[in-house]
């Protein structure tokens, strides 16, 4: 039986997001365990090979289980990592311009808020086309 989960990354479903707490203790505390488990009656009780290998990976998982257990956390923020810290400014100055244009019947200030969210556009398509050029430059890199 397969493995599906990849037990070291973080998943993000519905806004929670799961992560496995793994630090020096944790790793020590699954070393002691694995060290301490009578393996003996494991590989001695049964001749079938996918018995024996089944209860080993029972055995192992049950410890990995134990020592690095998953943490949840709620997440409200998507992840967007081209979004840099001073673009995530310009958004809150977007909002702030949009709740004024929307309470002020001026006209000036509308037209300059449609201007600003056309450049705010426009250096986000650009940062997050960067953003992906460089992920792709790394990856072939690495190959």
């Amino acid at each position: 039986m397969p493995v599906t989960e990849d037990i070291f990354l973080t998943k993000q479903r519905n806004n929670i997001t799961t992560r496995r707490d793994i630090n020096d203790q944790s790793i020590l505390e699954f070393q002691l365990l694995l060290s301490h488990e009578n393996w003996e009656k494991i590989f001695m009780e049964d001749d079938d090979a996918n018995i024996s290998s089944n209860k080993f990976l029972n055995t192992y998982l049950r410890i990995f289980h134990s020592c690095f257990t998953k943490k949840r956390k709620n997440s409200n923020t998507i992840s967007k990592p081209w979004l840099a810290k001073g673009i995530k400014t310009s958004c809150i100055q977007k909002r702030e311009l949009y709740l004024k244009a929307r309470d002020n019947n001026d006209i000036e200030h509308k037209l300059y808020y449609k201007h600003y969210c056309k450049i705010l556009s426009t250096v986000i398509k650009e940062a997050k086309k960067n953003y992906i050029k460089k992920k792709l430059l790394l990856s072939q890199k690495i190959k």
